[in-house]
């Protein structure tokens, strides 16, 4: 029944009428349909007004997790865009962000970043509200391309710093902006 509803809605259907249920499960009896509507509602997974036509609709169930919102470069800085948003189920609150809305994860391209053991694939997770400070680990949006390096903050300057040698600190030309800052790593090993 869930899939057929998604179908329509996936279609821009309007939700099914009892009988337009019957006729998709084969029931014989509209009771049959409203029965087994009654069992979806009260398990959550519908909702709809009784009593009223067409109003049978798929319950919205709140987002879960941290997003994953594409990759950062870890080296130098570079406008990708962002892919597919997927979610990463584990609770922010575990790592110290108070507020879990304002957790979101990327993961790390590059290799800039190895002083602070931040390695290329790993997935960092940044908190868009934390005040950055002095030495912080974040993702910068800086002179419009997006990095991962350390705030470096020296007589109300501010720069980025690479922890890999092999690469310079970065001093914006024209604007530096803080889009995270940095409160766990996250780290897949292989089998």
């Amino acid at each position: 029944m869930l899939s057929y509803l998604h179908k329509l809605e996936a279609a821009g259907a309007p939700p099914p009428c009892f009988r337009e249920i019957c006729v998709e499960l084969g029931y014989q009896s509209t009771n049959a349909a409203k029965k087994l509507i009654n069992r979806l509602r009260d398990a959550g997974d519908v909702t709809f007004q009784p009593g009223r036509a067409r109003t049978l609709k798929l319950a919205k169930t709140p987002e879960t997790g941290v997003p994953l919102l594409g990759s950062i470069a870890a080296g130098f800085p570079d406008n990708q865009d962002v892919g597919r948003i997927e979610r990463l189920q584990f609770n922010p609150l575990n790592f110290g962000i108070r507020n879990p809305t304002d957790a979101f994860a990327l993961r790390v391209r590059g290799d800039s970043m190895t002083g602070r053991q931040f390695f290329d694939g790993d997935l960092v997770l940044l908190d868009r509200s934390a005040k950055p400070k002095n030495q912080d680990v974040v993702a910068a949006l800086i002179d419009q391309e997006c990095t991962l390096k350390t705030l470096v903050v020296r007589n109300g300057k501010a720069w980025l710093k690479a922890e890999n040698p092999a690469y310079p600190d970065i001093i914006p030309a024209h604007d530096l902006q803080i889009q995270g800052v940095a409160k766990a790593v996250i780290r897949i090993l292989a089998a």
